[in-house]
């Protein structure tokens, strides 16, 4: 699953800005390049196109309480999960690890079961594909010397 994440990645990569909206737009990319499109153009600084929501996502948002959680991001070390997961928190977006537990306690497990998921409320998922953007963008790093704030004092 990841590989085919990473070649997403890499391919989108290279097309232009106009085209990654084109085919946002034809909406016939799947749950994955989706994603993965939007982050990109996300990671452009693009603002991302409104688009009228399938009958799936339609229905999930107006019965939140059956459908709830979207995962948006698996992982196989679960540590890299509950760091996103605490990233989100800061930024006020609620978040849950599923299958943390399974897959540290059984890393074998971890890709029979698709790895830790990390899984936001429907309503927050635009706001956490960019949180989820630019951390892996570098955006939340500490620079050398910078200072942590007044408790390291």
């Amino acid at each position: 699953m990841t590989d085919v994440r990473e070649d997403l990645i890499e391919a989108f990569r290279g097309f232009s800005d106009e085209y990654l909206l084109e085919r946002l737009q034809a909406d016939d990319l799947t749950e994955a390049a989706r994603g993965v499109a939007e982050l990109e153009l996300i990671g452009r600084g693009i603002d991302l196109p409104h688009r009228r929501p399938t009958a799936a996502e339609s229905s999930a948002e107006r019965n939140v309480t059956r459908v709830g959680f979207i995962t948006i991001a698996r992982f196989l070390i679960p540590m890299d999960a509950h760091i996103l997961r605490g990233r989100l928190e800061a930024e006020g977006i609620p978040g849950i690890v599923a299958d943390g537990n399974l897959t540290q306690t059984n890393s074998l497990l971890s890709i029979a079961v698709g790895g830790a998921r990390v899984q936001v409320p429907v309503p927050y998922v635009a706001e956490a594909i960019a949180v989820m953007a630019a951390l892996r963008s570098g955006a939340f790093a500490l620079r050398e010397n910078e200072d942590l704030g007044p408790a390291d004092q």
